[in-house]
């Protein structure tokens, strides 16, 4: 089975005793939905940054506030509690078209 690099990757950045780390995941556990229901069952503390990242298009975003919102909606008074949250954003722009030069192994 190989592995698509074409994808959105998560990571969350917390701090414990003062020392950053980024909490260890399964592939498959890295999707925005589990991030969220993890988020509301406590799972992770101290959060400082959740990133997603996508290493074959060369791009990273800070997604924190879009995701603690939709995990704790109530908190942050969102209307839009039951948005269905997908892998993709909308506002985007690839490494490509914003003057970045990316290398891709194969």
């Amino acid at each position: 089975m190989g592995l698509n690099f074409d994808t959105s990757f998560f990571s969350i950045v917390c701090e414990l005793n003062g020392t950053l780390f980024t909490p260890e995941f399964d592939l498959s556990d890295m999707r925005v939905s589990q991030i969220i229901e993890d988020l509301r069952s406590g799972q992770f503390e101290n959060i400082h940054a959740i990133l997603e990242f996508n290493p074959a298009e060369g791009w990273c975003h800070n997604i924190t506030e879009e995701i603690l919102a939709a995990a704790f909606c109530n908190e942050y008074d969102r209307q839009d509690c039951n948005e269905n949250w997908s892998d993709y954003g909308q506002e985007r722009i690839e490494a490509r078209l914003a003057g970045v030069t990316t290398r891709v192994a194969a």
